[in-house]
């Protein structure tokens, strides 16, 4: 297929997403929501606005001598993308549909437990309070091995890879005090308890030192979403500009501080390379890569099943150090696995590499049905007279779920939030019991 229908196909794909963004969102009174955003980051921006320069030789700087074996399976992957793209727009659609069968009256009881155990935790203070602390006591321990070891720095994960055995105790405490942290911000924009914002702002340092942009972000994200979908029209789109420039620059600067790259005036003069053939959006040229030196022969589910059992270390499964997801990209695309974290073919590219065609268009459809069950309910947690950011941003755990559905390993983190969930619920129950539990907020009357 020529590059010319290519991209008369990319500004279509492109151009549905303007329409129904003008048409769902704008026309609607709000300038931002869920749907809209996660349609732009996970499909519209890395797969189809950056097309033309994922093909710019530009890139030769990170493929290397792989540069030929990426162009020629741009085509392919591109396609494949539209595929998911469009099936996520008729999972979006799903969500509404009315059968009067009572399946979807089911699945929403399903869908619900995640939303109901984020409210539980935040149910009081005393609970957030205390896991805090313990978070911070686990952060104190990880950064202080890390430290010992390979001296101050900011690249945990590095020293995960070289130390596999203690990777899980690293992701544990990073995922532990992200689930918290968000929580605690989230019920301090209801209740403007201070001691939930230093519990925040604590463990936002301490996340610092560990490396991981996403985690860092996760933080804030969900509430600042939240907050942006609460404003509606009064959010004017040149601010929400703004607020994503920021948010970028801060998540590309802390990349180069990673490396060891301090100086600003070249963070600067770096940052258009950085944004358009960086790691940061490279799922197109990711999954191209992977494409290009895979042996054609589809996985059949293995990754996912290698994902299931995360909670068993590589260094001890060899299963799962052969198919875990980032392990099996990385030595597909010629990198040893047990130094590199793998690569990251978008939402689409391990349901295609495991079952083709229908993969992708199975992950579209349940990543567009929750992504739009979420887009839902938090607009509806952030009207009316009794808006409430606790239900907006417990809604938008869901989000979790459909990461899970689209890149496996997002499983093991999903595992810890079920854990924390069981753990904090026996909290409640003893504190409940000792007393220690106040007078729930309104928003649980």
């Amino acid at each position: 297929m020529s590059w010319t229908v290519l991209y008369i196909i990319d500004v279509f794909a492109i151009s549905t997403f303007i329409f129904s963004y003008y048409k769902n969102c704008y026309r609607r009174g709000y300038r931002f929501d869920f749907w809209h955003a996660q349609l732009l980051l996970v499909c519209v921006f890395p797969n189809m606005v950056l097309l033309p320069f994922v093909r710019s030789e530009m890139n030769r700087v990170i493929l290397g001598d792989d540069f030929d074996v990426v162009m020629a399976a741009l085509p392919s992957v591109f396609l494949i993308t539209v595929v998911g793209y469009f099936a996520t727009l008729l999972g979006g659609s799903l969500w509404r549909l009315r059968a009067n069968i009572g399946v979807r009256k089911h699945l929403a009881e399903v869908l619900d437990i995640v939303p109901r155990c984020s409210l539980m935790l935040m149910t009081t203070r005393s609970v957030l309070v205390f896991q805090a602390l313990l978070c911070l006591c686990l952060q104190a321990v990880v950064l202080t091995v890390y430290f010992a070891s390979s001296g101050f720095g900011f690249d945990l994960r590095a020293f995960t890879f070289a130390n596999p055995m203690f990777r899980p105790v690293a992701q544990t405490a990073s995922a532990y005090s992200v689930l918290i942290a968000s929580h605690c911000l989230a019920r301090y924009v209801d209740s403007k308890e201070r001691i939930l914002l230093v519990c925040t702002v604590s463990l936002t340092f301490g996340m610092v030192f560990f490396g991981s942009r996403s985690n860092l972000f996760a933080i804030y994200l969900g509430v600042l979403a939240c907050y942006l979908v609460k404003l509606r029209g009064r959010l004017r789109l040149f601010s929400l500009a703004l607020v994503v420039a920021l948010v970028l620059s801060a998540a590309f600067y802390l990349g180069n501080v990673r490396a060891g790259q301090y100086s600003l005036i070249q963070f600067f003069a770096s940052i258009a390379f950085l944004l358009l053939y960086g790691n940061n959006f490279s799922d197109l040229r990711d999954f191209a890569w992977v494409y290009g030196t895979w042996d054609h022969v589809f996985w059949g589910g293995k990754t996912y099943l290698a994902a299931l059992f995360s909670f068993v270390p590589r260094a001890v499964s060899q299963f799962r150090d052969t198919w875990g997801f980032g392990a099996v990209t990385a030595a597909t695309a010629g990198f040893d696995p047990q130094l590199h974290p793998g690569l990251r073919p978008g939402y689409f590219g391990e349901g295609f590499f495991n079952y083709g065609l229908p993969g992708v268009v199975l992950v579209g459809l349940l990543v567009g049905l929750l992504t739009r069950r979420v887009d839902i309910d938090t607009k509806k947690a952030l009207t009316g007279p009794r808006s409430s950011m606790m239900r907006a941003f417990a809604a938008a755990q869901l989000l979790q779920v459909a990461g899970c559905v689209a890149i496996s390993v997002n499983l093991s983190g999903f595992y810890v939030v079920v854990g924390i969930y069981a753990f904090s619920w026996v909290l409640l129950q003893l504190f409940r019991l000792t007393g220690a539990v106040q007078k729930p907020l309104a928003h649980f009357d």
